[in-house]
């Protein structure tokens, strides 16, 4: 009996130490978890993509124990997953290269939408051995989860060999999928975040740039008028002081036609801006009148052309529609230098066509539209969103020399007025 003593001391021992090293890895796990958990707390308030990015991959490579690591988003446009961000291991010419979203591991993961553990990623027959060989970018282990984000995948976040003598587990996995998740979610923010403040500007942009031409046709038109008139004006107080009512009688005969011109500029200023029209009586009418007052006004000859009846459309149709026929003669009168516009409402069956072309410059249309980040091609952007608002599609041709047509298709079903009951 006291022989088998020594046995169950030294086995008691052994299960003394493995808890105790159990208990060890309970508490560095534990340890990790409030480390991450802090860490979401500062994701949540970085609204700025870029330095976001940054610190999510950092924070999982220092927590994780990891020698390196990349974080690369997916590209919906072209199905490729992009290396956004790098962090050690001397990858960093790999910042914006990009791969197919089904290669390599990071392509297997975010294909299959689960995370993957590979204790030698040489030995894999998925590892994308260009990258390793095009950029140096050894990988021995390997840690890759996918960043999921209301159901989407937008990417994947990888952690390279772990601390020599170390591998990644399966708490390692559970850990980083987790904080994966979190961070997806504060990626989106970021980007919703960002994509409002990119509409912001674009809306101010398009705001000043309303502003500068109603400033400038004010000043060309109406302004200048009433200085003819006010300086009219003061001739004929000095004639009827020197009782040359003759030449008082005169100047205001050529008062009143300048009046009546100045007039109408600021009513055609108005129209532009908010026609009532347009909600009193429709579409059609809008655009006769429109069209009745760039003649008038402009000498500008627009033609207008209905090529049939068709129900009133909504209140949100005719405002979209009207402003791209709007937009479209700005720019025709403003950079094509166009002496005749032709306006074509032509429905159909079940659809709307509306076609706006003149005789005048002409563009590059695929020279302007790859810039509309800048503020000349605003224009053409807003016409396509409001096109879109409609459930529409906008074609524009144009080649230098030989006009442009601006065409907008649209479907009248979702696009009628709501009969009040």
């Amino acid at each position: 009996m006291k022989d088998d003593q020594p046995a169950e001391l030294d086995a008691l021992k052994q299960e003394v130490a493995r808890l105790q090293q159990e208990q060890d890895a309970l508490k560095q796990h534990i340890a990790v978890l409030q480390v991450m958990q802090d860490v979401t707390r500062s994701l949540n308030s970085e609204l700025n993509l870029e330095p976001l990015l940054h610190m999510i991959l950092k924070s999982a490579v220092e927590v994780m124990g990891a020698s390196a690591g990349s974080l690369l988003l997916l590209d919906q446009a072209t199905n490729e997953l992009v290396f956004e961000v790098i962090e050690g291991g001397g990858g960093a010419a790999l910042a914006g290269t990009r791969m197919p979203a089904d290669k390599g591991i990071a392509g297997w993961v975010a294909t299959h939408r689960e995370p993957l553990m590979v204790d030698d990623a040489n030995r894999d027959d998925r590892h994308y051995r260009n990258i390793a060989r095009d950029y140096d970018f050894a990988t021995t282990s390997l840690l890759c989860v996918p960043m999921i984000a209301k159901g989407r995948v937008i990417g994947v976040l990888q952690l390279l060999n772990k601390e020599p003598g170390q591998s990644f587990s399966l708490a390692d996995q559970e850990i980083l999928t987790t904080f994966a998740a979190q961070s997806a979610v504060a990626i989106e923010n970021a980007r919703l975040y960002q994509s409002l403040r990119e509409e912001r500007d674009r809306i101010i942009a398009i705001e000043e740039d309303v502003r500068r031409r109603l400033a400038r046709d004010l000043h060309d038109g109406p302004a200048q008028m009433m200085a003819a008139l006010i300086m009219s004006a003061n001739f004929v107080k000095e004639a009827l002081a020197r009782n040359a009512l003759q030449h008082a009688t005169r100047e205001l005969g050529e008062m009143l036609p300048v009046a009546e011109k100045a007039l109408r500029q600021v009513r055609t200023l108005l129209f532009d801006l908010r026609p009532v029209i347009l909600e009193t009586q429709g579409l059609v009418p809008a655009l006769e009148s429109y069209a009745y007052r760039l003649r008038e006004t402009e000498g500008l000859n627009v033609v207008l052309t209905v090529g049939g009846e068709f129900a009133r459309l909504s209140h949100n149709a005719e405002v979209a529609i009207f402003s791209i026929v709007q937009e479209a003669i700005n720019n025709a009168k403003k950079h094509a230098k166009a002496s005749r516009i032709d306006i074509e409402v032509t429905p159909g069956d079940g659809s709307l066509t509306i076609a706006i072309r003149d005789n005048g410059a002409g563009f590059d249309v695929g020279g302007i539209t790859s810039h509309y980040d800048q503020r000349s091609s605003l224009g053409l952007l807003n016409m396509r969103e409001r096109a879109e608002i409609v459930d529409g599609t906008l074609a524009i041709s144009s080649q230098p020399g030989q006009g442009t047509a601006i065409t907008l298709h649209l479907p009248l079903t979702s696009n009628l007025a709501q009969m009040k009951s």
